[in-house]
């Protein structure tokens, strides 16, 4: 599906004419509703972390405080428990840290081992933070429209063509329930039926179960196991 085929099915759920454009129309109602679509597809994108808008983003400190380009420009937050690592040194940074341990560690320019970050201005500051060291971590994108349905993303629709990143029958039946509300509609029936999609769309995109990395692998045994027979003989 794009934009444009969205569209063109939710008004023939509603009763409207399709449209043979949406970014070009001039038709109040197609206007409207590509805005809510929009409202639809950032709502979408915030209410859970899509497997396809996470990514793995690696990269080498520069010193500075705060880093510059960190986080890039799609950020719109972190993965659900999801934390810093330094890979140069294979430990895990303590963080986000408050501003009162923030601001002990700078004034008596500590040496925390392992480091401790924040975000600081949208920025993400590593304190210390030596260069050329390499950070990973895992975000969610907010950039949640394929541009063309290729693999460009941005955060808005620029074109009829443009698809999204999760489930578009999401974004058809919360665009239902929009717009009946933005007519003084009753929308009872329609915003139940896509919370029942959401909702299973979600279990459907969750993992099955975590993961204990505690237990042996297969083949091998826990520590204290010991494979032998004990033999109690009377006296």
């Amino acid at each position: 599906m794009s934009l444009l085929t969205i569209i063109q099915n939710v008004c023939a759920e509603i009763d409207l004419d399709p449209p043979t454009a949406v970014m070009s129309s001039a038709d109040p109602q197609i206007m409207q509703l590509r805005i809510l679509s929009t409202r639809a597809g950032r709502d979408l994108m915030r209410e859970h972390g899509w497997s396809t808008l996470m990514v793995q983003r690696q990269f080498t400190t520069t010193g500075a405080n705060p880093e510059p380009a960190e986080p890039p420009a799609d950020w719109d937050r972190f993965a659900a428990n999801s934390k810093i690592w330094n890979a140069s040194r294979l430990w895990q940074l303590n963080g986000p840290a408050e501003p009162q341990t923030w601001q002990r560690n700078r004034i008596i320019n500590s040496n925390p081992v392992p480091q401790i970050w924040r975000m600081a201005g949208g920025k993400l500051d590593i304190h210390p933070n030596p260069a050329g060291e390499t950070m990973a971590y895992e975000y969610i994108s907010g950039f949640w429209v394929a541009l063309n349905g290729e693999a460009t993303y941005a955060a808005n629709w620029a074109g009829d063509t443009d698809t999204a990143r999760f489930p578009e029958d999401l974004l058809e039946l919360s665009l239902i329930w929009r717009w009946k509300r933005a007519k003084g509609l009753d929308y009872g029936e329609e915003i139940a039926s896509f919370e029942r999609s959401k909702e299973a769309a979600i279990g459907a995109d969750r993992a099955a179960a975590p993961v204990d990395l505690s237990l042996p692998g297969r083949g091998q045994a826990p520590e204290n196991y010991w494979p032998g027979t004990i033999t109690v003989s009377n006296p």
